[in-house]
């Protein structure tokens, strides 16, 4: 039969009453008579094919749970199709998703949409800058160890490729180093041993006073720099001694800076004085300060100045004088693409000294901003904006409540001065531990004054307080808290080889309104180059240890 071999009658008619029998004879001989069936059936297609090339070209039969036959795809089960029910107009935009599904191609390319896999652009200041969001300020919330230093470190790599500078004003752990070296900026380097920073130094807002050639924008930046000096000094006395400075004091410490810059005082903005000689001359008094002091003679002036010379020997003589009682080892080049302050080399437990050292590293920062906008309204550089990164915000903030005016003062500068602001936290519970309602209402607002607002992976509780305040949906709740939950572990992870990385890694909700509607939830990859260049490894300590378990 056109070249396929079948039973002849008498064989048939032999196999079928053997087929009759039990046992294997009779099982067999069923076998053969299957197998003959389906070589008559595949030779009777091929004769009845119309074009003669030889091919079968007969399709399985077709049935209600698809076409039945080798290759025809038969579904044994079929699934209940899902049911909506909406009005004409939601139906009209109907998109069969329970989150936000869209984003615009506007910024830098933070990943892929978690469920479209669309990609998925943002920076703070480019979407300012098209009119997404009313400020260019950004809060990244997640737990430890699921990326939030991983995209922040995409969004600056995008923002200084955009032109923008990037200022990293205290890298607690070092984890932004390594990417401002490879960017060509600047690394300056703050701990015991390793470099001083002086909260007198006037920085770079200080040095540009000279080149202004007006006389009046002269005067007002050197009042802005006065400024800055007490408001820093007032934060470094605040932390020493756990209690505000009081109003006097205040008034001390001006006229304190007053004597160092003048004529007879001998500092300049370019030789600027340290906290020692503005100890000294507080404690020499004169008639000056005791006239800002109202205190009539020497002795009723020295116990008024007491406290206020006890915290600022505190700051010159205890840990704090290592760092702060010097000049500044390296002042900020503003020329320089990225700028990066590591203080990872402060010891973690220094709770006091960590949030003295960013106090004053993001006082600098803005000091820098504010220096090179200066430059451009004199017309002697080109306007730039930039990208100020806050990172561990929640150190600061747990020094006590009195670290809470300090910081609201710096986050509520930015758009001024024309600066996009990253600030970025492990819980929400960071910026309302503090007994008194006010102070809690006002570091709230660091978050709720976030145009956009990047959620990682949390819990359900953080979920719930992030909804209170940002708007989430029950979907959405689910999402971020399904990303915290990792997979039960089983008997391929003995395999020590290889590390597994937690599911809900760079997976983040996007919001941008204080509305219930829904965000942009996006999973961020790195690309070989970013594999390569190894920036976003923090986990280098572990790289070279044994993996292999105790006993085996």
């Amino acid at each position: 039969m056109e070249g396929i071999s079948v039973l002849s009658a008498d064989q048939r008619a032999q196999v079928e009453a053997t087929a009759t029998r039990s046992g294997v004879q009779g099982w067999r001989a069923r076998m053969v008579l299957s197998s003959d069936d389906h070589r008559r059936a595949t030779a009777t297609r091929r004769r009845d094919n119309t074009l003669g090339d030889g091919f079968d070209l007969i399709a399985p039969a077709f049935t209600d749970r698809g076409y039945a036959g080798p290759g025809g795809g038969r579904a044994a089960v079929v699934p209940r199709t899902p049911e909506w029910r909406a009005t004409t107009v939601q139906v009209a935009g109907l998109w069969p998703y329970c989150v936000g599904a869209t984003a615009p191609t506007v910024g830098v390319p933070v990943g892929s949409h978690y469920i479209s896999g669309s990609p998925v652009h943002f920076d703070p200041m480019s979407w300012f800058l098209r009119g997404f969001i009313t400020a260019p300020i950004a809060f990244v919330l997640a737990l430890n160890g699921f990326g939030k230093s991983s995209l922040i470190r995409r969004i600056m790599t995008g923002a200084v490729a955009a032109g923008e500078t990037v200022l990293c004003m205290g890298d607690t752990k070092g984890e932004y180093r390594d990417l401002v070296t490879r960017l060509g900026g600047q690394v300056v380097d703050i701990g015991y041993g390793h470099g001083c920073i002086n909260p007198l130094d006037v920085g770079a807002l200080g040095s540009v006073i000279a080149a202004l050639p007006d006389a009046d924008q002269r005067r007002q930046v050197a009042a802005r720099v006065e400024a800055g000096q007490i408001n820093i000094i007032a934060g470094l006395i605040e932390l020493v001694r756990g209690a505000r400075v009081a109003d006097y004091e205040e008034v001390l410490l001006a006229a304190g800076l007053r004597e160092l810059y003048s004529p007879a005082g001998g500092f300049t903005h370019e030789h600027p004085p340290i906290l020692e000689n503005l100890l000294d001359v507080i404690s020499e008094g004169g008639a000056r300060l005791r006239e800002f002091a109202e205190e009539d003679d020497e002795t009723s002036y020295r116990d008024a100045t007491k406290p206020l010379r006890r915290s600022m020997r505190a700051l010159v003589e205890g840990p704090f004088g290592a760092i702060f009682n010097g000049p500044t080892s390296t002042r900020l080049d503003l020329s320089s693409p990225a700028i990066c302050i590591d203080i990872s080399r402060i010891p973690e437990g220094d709770t006091k000294l960590l949030a003295a050292v960013l106090m004053t590293c993001w006082s600098d920062g803005f000091g820098a901003v504010a220096a090179a906008h200066a430059l451009s309204d004199a017309g002697l550089a080109p306007a730039r904006t930039f990208e100020v990164v806050m990172d561990e915000i929640w150190r600061v903030l747990g020094v006590g409540e009195f670290m809470v005016d300090r910081v609201d003062a710096l986050t509520r500068l930015q758009r001024g001065l024309a600066t996009g602001l990253i600030m970025c936290s492990h819980t929400i519970k960071d910026l309302a531990a503090f007994d008194s309602p006010a102070a809690q209402a006002k570091a709230l607002g660091f978050f709720e004054r976030a145009r956009a607002k990047i959620i990682g992976p949390v819990g359900p509780e953080e979920a719930n307080r992030i909804a209170a305040v940002a708007g989430m949906t029950n979907t959405e709740k689910l999402l971020v808290t399904s990303w915290a939950a990792p997979r039960p572990p089983s008997d391929d992870d003995l395999d020590t080889t290889r590390r597994e990385i937690p599911p809900g890694t760079g997976c983040y909700l996007l919001k941008t309104g204080e509305a219930e509607e829904p965000g942009i939830p996006f999973r961020m990859v790195f690309t070989p180059t970013e594999r390569d260049s190894d920036i976003h490894n923090t986990n280098r300590r572990f790289d070279n240890l044994d993996q292999t378990p105790a006993g085996r």
